[in-house]
């Protein structure tokens, strides 16, 4: 896929990181035996995230706002059409316990004329691995230069469920992966057929795209968001 000179903003800053990430992960392998020091290892290896993606966005996008998913927020200017919407790592807890699954996501947001944020692009990097997923609006889902579609596995096959809480019936096998953009990323590569999500996480909503663009159905029920293939 050729993308966008936004979008190939976004993957050199997310590979920026991953690389400080990928060297916290080795040394968090060393500090199992002393749970507060791991944790507090996490927290500032996220801090550094945060501050690698502030001064990449900085350098090359320095008109455009960056909202954090922790609430802090960087405003150039009042009711700007553009901003980064990230979360510098997902899964901090995976981290902590020297688990790979963790991401680092970030979401190019565009103001519309009523003052609502849409998702345009988006790219998300699970660091132990070396995946990164990718899209915009209207061209397609990718992992690694490859493009991905949902999984076509339905009810009267094995399905597997991302949801730690969801009714076990028969043909399903529930997993929870402490990370929802990496089950968001994980269903848009085949890998799940479904992901439940509490609606009340706002901010996870931008990451949506990905889903869709792989050819999955988002809807709200309740206070769930459900995130399926059919």
């Amino acid at each position: 896929m050729r993308y966008s000179a936004n979008l190939n903003i976004i993957i050199k800053a997310l590979e920026k990181a991953s690389n400080h990430l990928a060297r916290d992960f080795m040394e968090l392998e060393n500090l199992q035996s002393n749970p507060n020091s791991a944790n507090k290892f996490a927290i500032l290896s996220q801090n550094r995230v945060k501050q690698i993606l502030i001064d990449e966005f900085s350098k090359f996008r320095a008109n455009y706002d960056i909202r954090f998913s922790d609430g802090e927020e960087i405003i150039r200017t009042e009711n700007n059409e553009y901003s980064f919407a990230v979360i510098a790592l997902d899964g901090i807890d995976n981290l902590a316990r020297s688990n790979p699954d963790f991401v680092t996501a970030v979401a190019l947001l565009h103001r519309s004329s009523d003052n609502k944020f849409e998702t345009i692009a988006l790219a998300t990097i699970k660091v132990i691995g070396g995946e990164l997923f990718y899209c915009e609006k209207g061209f397609g889902a990718y992992l690694n230069n490859r493009r991905i579609r949902v999984s076509k596995r339905n009810h009267n096959q094995h399905i597997v469920v991302n949801d730690s809480s969801c009714k076990i019936e028969k043909n399903i096998l529930q997993r929870c992966y402490g990370s929802p953009i990496l089950s968001i990323s994980y269903f848009a590569s085949a890998r799940c057929e479904q992901v439940y999500l509490e609606s009340n996480n706002s901010f996870v909503k931008y990451f949506f795209l990905l889903a869709k663009e792989a050819g999955g159905k988002v809807e709200e029920v309740g206070q769930q968001v459900i995130i399926s293939n059919v």
